[in-house]
């Protein structure tokens, strides 16, 4: 524990009285700047840096001289306890994007103390959400409308069109807000399970962040993003067009669906098309077009398996962030990847997260690809319970070994008290239990799901207190069914398992 006496009072006035910089602290930070001499709107997307892994004993005098090295600091937050220390971060605001990528580059790594190394990582101030269970008839003025009713701060809503049919849309859309704190509030109104637009569910989320791409390596693009094309329109007819908009020869065209990157062979000839092109109609669709974002296959890989960055990231800090992507690297886990993705539009990296397959071959058994919204349903239970005063869910899980050596997982799920307004006399339902399962998060989310169900039985009056225990969830099943081996039956009551004793565990934050 650090406190802070006379001294560091000094020390701050100090600091104050040489750069004209006011220092306030408010809700748990303390904020030096903006600049005295600062004039116009603050510094865009993209100038803030994450500090991690800073010693407690240090505050912004030692660290503004550090800082300030690299470039000019618009604002710098450090975050302070009760104590009076800092809590281990703090955030850096430059006034270009340019500083802010010179900043990580030269002072990642920094020994700020003997044999203390801080880390310095861009900050994704992510103010994009991902809204699924759009009806698909739905425009994007309709989208924008109804979501304007509840929520603020809305710049603007991306929506995709179906392949093969323009008139509707792809069943989800990406809301863009005016900041990160903006879209935050968004988020916690539109809690699953408790609002619904047009009268049906939808699921909210945070978008995948985009990645972060210096302005001089995008300088040197010469690729272009272009979509809304019909199924139909071939590469030919494409590449056919933009050859005749540039008068010359491009490299390659990659067509997937109804977008496709545009290789040339010169930047000038991709500005050239961008500008011709833009909202031209071929084959009957306006098509939009962006500068491809060139992606480094093995960071973007690392950077989905970890859900975001250190910022966003609620189960890995910063370290285990970068210790995580050096075991990767020192596995050569992508050493048969190629080394550079060829990019990806302004909106694909929220895309791609809801349409990314997930491949497991860790069992003999086949697996299927969960549902896109399969794991939301414990976060819905959880909602639901709070929203009506019920009681938490209790979950309770068992390992079992199979005749083959797998490991499989039982979950069993029970509601202690559920009443109004769905009972008028309190009760409970359960315990519930699921199917074999490979990971126990898996059961984890088969547990919430049939408890939903029943919560949805119950609602319709068409379960009865006896009933209720072999109930089945009605859903696209996670997994496929267990295999039979010949001499073995394999239901829920004689399973001719190894069981091994019940096993304490704890579910991570993203189930909560």
């Amino acid at each position: 524990m650090v406190e802070q006496g006379p001294e560091m009072t000094y020390k701050l006035l100090d600091l104050m009285r040489k750069t004209g910089y006011p220092i306030v602290q408010h809700n748990g930070q303390r904020k030096f700047g903006p600049p005295p001499d600062w004039t116009g709107p603050p510094p865009p997307k993209g100038c803030e840096v994450f500090i991690g892994k800073l010693p407690r004993e240090i505050f912004e005098d030692e660290l503004v001289p550090i800082f300030s090295r690299v470039g000019k600091i618009y604002e710098m937050r450090l975050m302070m306890d009760f104590s009076g220390s800092n809590r281990g971060y703090a955030f850096v605001t430059y006034a270009t994007k340019a500083e802010a990528s010179a900043a990580v580059r030269q002072l990642n790594g920094y020994e700020i103390k003997a044999r203390r190394y801080i880390g310095v990582a861009k900050s994704v101030d992510n103010c994009r959400l991902f809204i699924g269970g759009i009806p698909k008839t739905k425009t994007k003025d309709d989208i924008h409308q109804e979501l304007s009713k509840r929520v603020s701060g809305i710049v603007d809503v991306i929506l995709y069109k179906n392949c093969f049919d323009k008139r509707l849309n792809r069943g989800f859309a990406f809301v863009e807000f005016t900041c990160h704190r903006a879209a935050a509030m968004a988020r916690r109104d539109l809690i699953p399970g408790c609002v619904k637009l047009w009268d049906q569910e939808v699921k909210v989320d945070w978008a995948e962040p985009e990645p972060d791409i210096d302005d001089e390596q995008m300088k040197r693009v010469k690729v272009i993003y272009a979509r809304n094309f019909q199924i139909s329109t071939t590469p030919e007819t494409i590449q056919s067009i933009f050859e005749s908009a540039v008068n010359g020869k491009i490299e390659r065209v990659k067509k997937i669906y109804d977008y496709a990157f545009i290789h040339f062979y010169e930047r000038a000839h991709a500005e050239l098309a961008m500008a011709k092109l833009q909202n031209a109609d071929i084959d009957g669709s306006i098509i939009e077009i962006r500068w491809a974002k060139p992606v480094d296959r093995e960071l973007y890989r690392i950077q989905k398996l970890s859900r975001g960055n250190a910022k966003f990231n609620n189960s890995l800090d910063l370290s285990q962030t970068l210790m995580l992507y050096k075991q990767h690297l020192e596995k050569k886990e992508y050493a048969n990847s190629p080394k550079e993705d060829e990019g990806i539009g302004s909106a694909c990296a929220g895309e791609s997260s809801c349409c990314s397959p997930i491949d497991s071959k860790t069992t003999g058994y086949p697996y299927i690809v969960p549902p896109q919204n399969y794991t939301l349903a414990p976060a819905k239970l959880d909602a639901m319970c709070k929203r009506y005063r019920w009681n938490s869910p209790i979950y309770d899980y068992q390992k079992y070994v199979d005749p083959a050596g797998a490991e499989l997982w039982f979950c069993t799920v029970e509601l202690p008290y559920i009443g109004s307004p769905l009972l008028s006399t309190p009760r409970q339902i359960g315990p519930l239990r699921t199917r074999p399962c490979y990971s126990v998060d898996q059961a984890h989310v088969e547990a919430a799901e049939i408890a939903l169900h029943a919560i949805k039985m119950l609602r319709a009056d068409h379960i009865q207190q006896s009933t209720l225990t072999p109930v089945q969830p009605a859903y696209t099943p996670v997994l496929t069914p267990i295999p039979n081996y010949v001499g073995y039956s394999y239901d829920y009551i004689n399973t001719p398992y190894q069981r091994q004793p019940t096993i304490p565990v704890t579910i991570p934050p993203l189930w909560r």
